[in-house]
């Protein structure tokens, strides 16, 4: 009795702090331990248990609407010669947010792009065309969406046992708890090269120091920032600017199957569609459009596909006016962080020149 009286003090305090990091995150552990009115010791104790244990990832989610970029969602079929090498080739497109192999089909390739809000992002989308004219893909299609949401865990799902990521049961999900809005529409988007580099590094991974995001950035940029600088950067640009909405805590997805939802809802659907995507705790993202098209993003273990396929049929599909799903497997997939490389400093968003690769590199 003792042993279990214990566990379920441990178990508050842990889940305590999740929602804690998924509101400050990792930076100011002390602030967290008062804003959870958990002594500090604990808060130190139960964050070091939760890394080691879950493996637990932080990042910050930033602002693409703010920073003036949009999302793509593209599908595209390589020519048969390029089926080796076209997931490697595509890596070249600098723009890019997210891309995976389908698990079904070896040219079949699938992801996310960023592009500038308004009509400068449909240079980035000529790529499409010229690559198709240059025989290296067959086809391909596009979906444009303006908004994005980005999800973390769901601590009341959480197995804290740690055998699994999660216990719940699929036909008892809850609603997931609102998100608080990002930004205000109306700020102008300011931003610097540096400021863009301390967010991609945030958004990798926001438990860094700022030694290691100084050590980073000259690793891969050859750029040597002070720790001071990067204070400064941080507390004066990034945080009142809002340049990242939140933090997110999330499970590995090292290990996860992918699977991917397209859909086209009935127009008197989309809200109750929305309702029951997002109550799946294995939920990462979203891409929303107000007339109906909705892309969502899940990673779960391979012991769970069945029970989603099993919601997915009886939640979701019946709401949709059309529904395509995809898979991809751990290993045919990479995730990019912000492409700094195509942000326009002078106008502090994005610019207009996309670097492409050429088939067969």
């Amino acid at each position: 009795m003792l042993y279990k009286s214990v566990e379920r003090v441990v178990q508050t305090v842990d889940s305590a702090v999740v929602r804690g990091l998924m509101e400050l995150g990792p930076r100011d552990l002390r602030h967290l331990s008062a804003l959870i009115g958990v002594p500090y010791s604990r808060t130190i104790n139960s964050y070091r248990r939760l890394r080691r244990r879950f493996g637990l990832l932080i990042r910050a989610a930033p602002n693409t609407e703010l920073l003036g970029l949009t999302h793509v969602f593209f599908e595209a079929t390589v020519r048969s010669e390029y089926r080796r090498v076209g997931l490697q080739a595509f890596k070249g497109v600098s723009s890019l947010n997210y891309l995976a192999g389908s698990a079904t089909s070896p040219t079949e390739l699938f992801g996310i792009m960023y592009t500038p809000k308004g009509p400068r992002g449909d240079e980035y989308l000529e790529l499409f065309d010229e690559l198709v004219e240059e025989g290296f893909l067959e086809s391909y299609s596009l979906k444009r969406f303006p908004e994005v949401v980005r999800h973390s865990l769901r601590p009341e799902y959480i197995d804290w046992s740690g055998v699994r990521d999660y216990v719940f049961d699929w036909d008892s999900l809850t609603p997931r708890p609102a998100e608080p809005g990002v930004y205000d529409p109306s700020q102008k988007p300011l931003a610097d090269r540096l400021d863009l580099l301390i967010l991609k590094e945030l958004e990798f991974d926001a438990s860094k120091s700022f030694p290691e995001i100084s050590a980073e950035i000259h690793r891969k940029q050859g750029v040597r920032v002070s720790d001071r600088l990067l204070l400064y950067h941080y507390e004066k640009h990034l945080v009142p600017r809002r340049m990242f909405s939140r933090y997110r805590v999330l499970f590995s997805q090292a290990e996860k199957l992918g699977v991917y939802l397209v859909a086209q809802t009935a127009p008197d659907a989309y809200k109750e569609y929305l309702d029951w995507v997002r109550r799946v705790p294995y939920l990462n993202k979203e891409l929303l459009d107000p007339s109906g098209q909705h892309f969502s993003e899940y990673y779960l273990p391979s012991s769970e596909f069945q029970g989603f396929l099993g919601y997915v049929n009886s939640r979701l599909a019946p709401l949709a006016i059309r529904m395509k799903m995809l898979v991809s497997l751990p290993n045919s997939r990479s995730v990019f962080t912000l492409p700094f490389e195509l942000f326009d400093e002078e106008r502090g968003s994005g610019c207009t020149t996309p670097t492409r690769m050429l088939p067969g590199c």
